[in-house]
Formats: C-alpha cells, sequence, structure tokens
C-alpha cells in the first residue's frame, strides 16, 4: 500500500498535473495562432478582391498586368494555398456576376499567376475532395484547357470522381452531352440537381439525347430526362413520361407525377386516378396535385364517390383541396352530408385565402 502511495505521489500525479498544464498551454497558443492568422486572412482577403476588380475592369495591357500581378504576388502570401483559394473563389465570384469582355480578363488572370497549375495540381492529387475542387475551378472559371486533363476521369471507377468531372466537363464543352451517359446511378440526386444547374446558368439548348435517355435503365440518366422535360417545357415524348408511372422506383414515380402537372399532361388522368387505387399514401398525395391541376369530370365524378368514405384524414384532406380546385359547387354539396368534409372545406379555404 505505501508503495502505491508513493508510486501515485511522485509519479501520477505529477504526469497528469505536467500533462494539464501542457494541455492548457497549447490550447492557448492555438487560440492566440488562431486569432492572428484569422485576423491575417481577413487583411489579405480585403487586399485581393479590390485588386481583382481593378485589373478585370480596367483592362491594361500585358505589360501592365505582368507588372501589377508581381507587385500583387510579393504583398500577399501567394505561395499558400489558403492564399491561392481566396483568389481562384473570388475570381469565380466576379465571374458569377460580370458578362461580356470582363470575363475574358478574369481568364487571364488566372493563368498570369499560374492558379490553373494549381488546379492541376488538385485534380492530380490522390485525395478524392481535392480533386473534386479542381473540377469546381475549372467548370466554374471555363477554362476550356483544363478539358484534356478533365476527360481522364469522365469514367474513374470511383463514383463521385467520376460524376464531378462529368459535370464539369459539360459545363466548359458547353452540351457534350455524351459524357452525360457515365454518370453513376446511386447519387442520382446530387447528379441531376448539378447538370440542372448547368443547363440554367450556361442557357444550353434542350439535348437532342433527352429522347434516349427518357427510356435508360440508368436512374439517374432517367430522372435527368424527366427534369429536362419539364425545364424545356418538352412535351413531345409525354406517352414514355406516362408509361414510368408503373416504375419501381419511388423517386422516378414522384418525379413523373410532378412532370405530368408541370407539363399539363392532361392525358395522364385515368392512369393517375387508376393508381390512386392502389399505390402508397404518398404517392397518393402527389397523385391528388397533380389531378388538381390537370383534372376534369373524371376527376371530380371519382372524388365524390371516394371523399366520403375515405378514412386517412391526409387524404381526404388532399382530395378536399382537388376537389375545391375542379369543383367548388359540388364540394359545397359533399360538405353538407358531412360534417368533417365541411370542417376540412373551410380550412383549405381559409389556407388559400
Amino acid at each position: 500500500m505505501d508503495q502505491f502511495i508513493f508510486f501515485l505521489k511522485y509519479y501520477v500525479i505529477p504526469f497528469l498535473l505536467c500533462s494539464t498544464i501542457s494541455f492548457i498551454f497549447l490550447l492557448i497558443i492555438k487560440r492566440i495562432h488562431y486569432q492572428y492568422h484569422n485576423a491575417y486572412q481577413l487583411a489579405i482577403n480585403k487586399r485581393i478582391y479590390p485588386f481583382l476588380i481593378e485589373i478585370v475592369l480596367n483592362s491594361p495591357n500585358k505589360e501592365a498586368l505582368k507588372e501589377m500581378l508581381s507587385g500583387f504576388r510579393t504583398e500577399i502570401w501567394f505561395h499558400r494555398s489558403w492564399c491561392k483559394d481566396m483568389i481562384i473563389n473570388d475570381l469565380i465570384h466576379l465571374k458569377k456576376n460580370l458578362k461580356g469582355r470582363p470575363l475574358k480578363n478574369i481568364t487571364l488572370i488566372y493563368k498570369s499567376l499560374k492558379l490553373n497549375k494549381y488546379s492541376n495540381k488538385l485534380i492530380k492529387d490522390f485525395r478524392m475532395h481535392k480533386k473534386c475542387e479542381g473540377f469546381y475551378h475549372f467548370q466554374s472559371l471555363g477554362y476550356k484547357s483544363g478539358m484534356p486533363l478533365i476527360s481522364q476521369y469522365l469514367n474513374h471507377p470511383n463514383k463521385i470522381i467520376r460524376s464531378n468531372a462529368n459535370i464539369a466537363y459539360l459545363a466548359i464543352s458547353k452540351g457534350d452531352w455524351d459524357a452525360v451517359n457515365t454518370l453513376p446511378p446511386k447519387i442520382s440526386i446530387l447528379n441531376t440537381i448539378k447538370v440542372m444547374d448547368v443547363l440554367y446558368h450556361q442557357k444550353l439548348p434542350m439535348p437532342e439525347e433527352v429522347n434516349i435517355w427518357i427510356t435508360s435503365e440508368n436512374k439517374t440518366i432517367l430522372k435527368l430526362a424527366i427534369m429536362t422535360m419539364v425545364f424545356y417545357n418538352y412535351r413531345n415524348k409525354s406517352t414514355a413520361i406516362i408509361s414510368l408511372l408503373d416504375n419501381d422506383d419511388i423517386m422516378i414515380k414522384t418525379d413523373v407525377i410532378i412532370a405530368i402537372r408541370e407539363l399539363f399532361l392532361n392525358e395522364a388522368e385515368n392512369k393517375l386516378i387508376h393508381h390512386l387505387e392502389f399505390e402508397t399514401t404518398n404517392i397518393k398525395l402527389e397523385i391528388l396535385n397533380s389531378l388538381a391541376i390537370i383534372g376534369s369530370e373524371k376527376t371530380t365524378d371519382y372524388l365524390q364517390n371516394k371523399m366520403i368514405t375515405e378514412p386517412d384524414t391526409d387524404l381526404k384532406l388532399a382530395m378536399v383541396y382537388c376537389l375545391n380546385k375542379l369543383n367548388p359547387k359540388l364540394l359545397n354539396q359533399l360538405g353538407l352530408r358531412d360534417s368533417d368534409t365541411e370542417k376540412m372545406i373551410r380550412h383549405t379555404r381559409k389556407i388559400a385565402s
């Protein structure tokens, strides 16, 4: 027992005390370093953005630009990665908010500061997030000289790398839709959002390949086809769209129901009413929202026979909403036959007003 107390008194307690003091000291040093470093980064960032705006808008000649950039590099910690990231992010911000001739100066600055080599280095890095960051630089700045490097990753075994490479290639090429065919099927939401973002910002013409995509077995491409048709208000493949109501994938089925609503595909009414008999509650709710837009007397006849006896409160409320859109007078008559229905009618109309 005496030996244990001796060991505790002269070894364990001093060790724990020294460790605690060292840890506290380390935290203090780290906090001081962070405060100083953060303040320095903010100061540099305030210097970078006005400088870039001045160059981009004033369009100096090559010699003057070279001299200005040379002096600029000596004023900041240009050799640090975080500083290069700041400059690139500011260039991307300017490119998104400027139009016309100044855009050429952005690419010129990017190349003159050899930031394209920094982006190249990121893409060749073994870490996935670094590669994707490099793809983003090329995509956002529209750096066409980077396309050969990006093309090496269009069929990469890693799905995330392949996805980001394809989206970047599509954006830079402004419509090389062959890249879409290699999109991975398992991150469809992210992929389709990225592609639709490219369509919106690049203002690309509708790809003719959409007629092929709508028959694809790749769920990503199928989802993309539906969203593209809605984006371009393309109704020529309405039969193919409606047939996808029988698809087993819930996300695809939901997108189809929304597409029917957005494209006003009245010919889908019978099939939507049929699917109300056996689909899940969430799908039924989506169908009723679409029928409220494209429905006719067929829908009102179905609802007046179904609504009063519907046990599911959410579905019944959706039916009330739908019928209120299509035939308010008929809904008033049904409300007189059932107090719950009457309450839902008042609730629906109160929200609508």
